[in-house]
């Protein structure tokens, strides 16, 4: 998740340059980072890292 959070701050960055390309790929960054932080929320993932599902 940390990893996420950075990689925000970073596309925000290159959001607010105001160069074309770094424009474009803050976008892309920030959708990616999003997507990817919203995928480790999910139950499956939050079982599997903490420690809580059963062992079958």
């Amino acid at each position: 998740m940390t990893w996420q959070l950075f990689q925000i701050i970073g596309s925000i960055a290159a959001i607010g340059s105001g160069g074309g390309p770094a424009v474009a790929g803050g976008w892309a960054a920030l959708v990616i980072a999003v997507a990817v932080a919203v995928l480790l929320m999910t139950p499956s993932v939050v079982a599997a890292t903490s420690g809580t599902r059963s062992e079958d």
